[in-house]
């Protein structure tokens, strides 16, 4: 008997969805890295590798500060969002939007005069002798902008759970990102000192709060434009949504804190030069993870969507085939990544290629992180929020600890292994749960055919390579070439099985197979894209 809302057409249409959205959130994503490398090229031969180390730390704070504030509101909006249209419910969606943001925006604010107080305290704990005063100046600047962030980031989550991924893409991933590398190459340049590098790199959140609101308040009122069942009580609303976002919450604190806490204890246990290079290090690994993001933005409310609607076949199918995707796209670069560190770290500037063997190890890491596809998306839109935060704080205990071992003895290293440990951590449990408790399997038939492809096309060509010559980016640039050749020689001989006429039809901007689908509202108004 087939399951509720699941058929082949059905089935058809989510994978044009999710490459439809895909593609767009690829595009903005790839947009997003793109400034992020050269905001990271700007800073660290404009500052050196201590002064690059004293501005990510701050930074790092500064992340851990505004994704908590966020205190899961995001992830809330997108499921809830979703789930509430799916079941016509749209009624529901100012109250619930309400009971997100007013919380959101209070713990923003409590925490941004906490941390204006706490700046020089700060400062000391997080760097190994010289750097305090420049670390508490980046601080008491970046502090306005806590509850500004978190703010931003919760409006566009609600653009997302209705489906639409234009506002986020282009607030958040063009046109933000666009704008700190321009002010902060030009404060850079003019040397202008710390506290104008950090007004460079906020002021862009500030810009982006209008847009945000008013992307979020546009599809709110042409969603409540439709027929629906009266709105529930307010408090209803909010409780059923703060039971499934404050889990999360404490889980997107210990994600971002496990994403950002290595920087932090480099620059406490071996000072802002090495916390500098490792910054630079762990910010190009992270690159890759664009398509990670990309699709995490899209199959998050289709999931939820699906779940809510008990088609647990097609969501399993969406799940697999992304993951097939995102293996396709990032393990080629990781492989090479972990080949040829030195060549990517020399941009940086000099001495920077002290940093080889800790990108090495966070690449091959980033194959199991990429290789298990978006796993806690899939729980969290399952409504396994504290299985999430579980796995999370497992991941972030064994980081810390870790970090703290390695780091005194190993360097740099020691913080790549502690972080790659905790990646494993995390994402085997995940896998493990959707597998046994849900029922969703992440590898499927197509699988083995992505990760063998890259495997040798990329690992053991350039392996025998690196074996036969020294590093250079002439041998770097054929390694590549052939790479690409092969991999996609055998991603077209089994495109069928890995769905990818989906994806090539809609990079084309035209329907796969000519299949029927139903078109969202946004879609048929050319909101999204």
């Amino acid at each position: 008997m087939a399951e509720a809302g699941t058929t082949h057409d059905g089935t058809i249409h989510e994978l044009d969805r999710l490459a439809r959205g895909g593609t767009l959130n690829l595009a903005g994503g790839a947009c997003k890295a793109a400034a992020g490398l050269v905001l990271v090229l700007v800073v660290t031969r404009g500052l050196g590798a201590g002064g690059a180390g004293v501005f990510f730390e701050a930074v790092a704070v500064f992340m851990i500060l505004s994704n908590t504030a966020e205190l899961g509101a995001d992830t809330g909006l997108v499921r809830f969002v979703s789930g509430t249209v799916a079941l016509g419910r749209v009624r529901d969606l100012r109250g619930l939007l309400a009971a997100a943001l007013w919380p959101v925006a209070l713990v923003g604010a409590v925490m941004a005069v906490g941390v204006f107080a706490a700046a020089g305290v700060l400062g000391g704990v997080f760097t190994h002798g010289s750097g305090a005063g420049e670390v508490a100046a980046y601080l008491r600047t970046f502090a306005v902008f806590v509850p500004v962030a978190a703010v931003v980031t919760v409006l566009l989550a609600g653009t997302r759970g209705f489906g639409v991924s234009l506002p986020l893409v282009a607030v958040q991933e063009v046109g933000i990102p666009l704008l700190r590398l321009l002010l902060v190459a030009l404060v850079v340049a003019g040397g202008l000192g710390s506290t104008a590098v950090a007004l460079g790199w906020a002021v862009p959140l500030l810009l982006g709060l209008a847009p945000a609101a008013w992307a979020t308040r546009r599809l709110l009122v042409r969603a409540e434009g439709r027929s629906a069942a009266p709105p529930r009580p307010s408090r209803v609303v909010a409780r059923e949504f703060w039971r499934f976002a404050a889990p999360r919450g404490a889980a997107a604190f210990v994600q971002i804190t496990i994403l950002w806490v290595d920087v932090l204890l480099v620059g406490a246990l071996a000072g802002a030069r090495a916390a500098g290079i490792y910054a630079a290090a762990s910010r190009a690994a992270i690159l890759g993870t664009l398509a990670l993001e990309a699709v995490r933005v899209t199959i998050a409310p289709q999931i939820s969507g699906l779940l809510a609607r008990g088609a647990r076949g097609t969501a399993q199918v969406v799940y697999q085939t992304a993951t097939w995707w995102l293996v396709a796209m990032s393990w080629p670069l990781y492989l090479t990544l972990a080949l040829f560190p030195e060549l990517p770290l020399s941009v940086f500037g000099p001495g920077f290629e002290q940093g080889a063997a800790a990108l090495t190890i966070l690449a091959l890491g980033m194959l199991v992180n990429l290789g298990t596809g978006n796993n806690t998306t899939v729980l969290l839109m399952g409504g396994r929020s504290s299985w999430a935060l579980a796995n999370s704080a497992a991941a972030l205990s064994t980081n810390v600890v870790l970090n703290v071992a390695l780091i005194p003895r190993f360097g740099i290293a020691g913080a790549a292994f502690a972080w790659v440990v905790s990646i494993a951590v995390e994402n085997v449990a995940a896998s493990l749960q959707l597998q046994r408790f849900m029922g969703l399997r992440p590898l499927g038939g197509g699988y083995g055919v992505v990760t063998l492809s890259a495997t040798v096309a990329f690992g053991a060509l350039g392996l025998v390579a690196r074996t036969l010559a020294a590093p250079s980016w002439p041998l770097l640039a054929l390694v590549v070439a052939a790479g690409c050749g092969l991999h996609a020689g055998v991603l077209w001989r089994y495109r069928e099985l890995l769905r990818l006429r989906a994806l090539a039809a809609l990079v084309r901007r035209r329907a796969p197979g000519g299949g029927p689908a139903e078109v969202t509202a946004a879609t048929r108004t050319g909101v999204s894209g």
